[in-house]
């Protein structure tokens, strides 16, 4: 597939940034830095290449030792009130 050159979800304009990208798999959550993306100046969307896509699931399977890691505290806001 051929990179958008308008944002399909507001018709924005894209422009190359590196971002960083979270990528869930499975029950884990995965952080990517300095990944190649298309951004919507509007609206924020990120459009990774099919490419980038392949490399991110082929490093995710190879279980590689990660540069390092963070603890995230999670919390379901069902247990409180608005």
């Amino acid at each position: 597939m051929n990179q958008p050159t308008t944002c399909p979800q507001c018709g924005g304009s894209f422009a190359a940034r590196t971002v960083t990208h979270q990528q869930p798999w499975g029950d884990e959550l995965y952080e990517f830095e300095n990944v190649p993306a298309l951004v919507c100046l509007q609206c924020e969307e990120v459009w990774l290449s099919a490419e980038v896509a392949q490399l991110i699931e082929s490093v995710i399977k190879r279980h590689p030792q990660p540069k390092r890691y963070h603890q995230v505290p999670v919390f379901s806001l069902a247990e409180f009130s608005l």
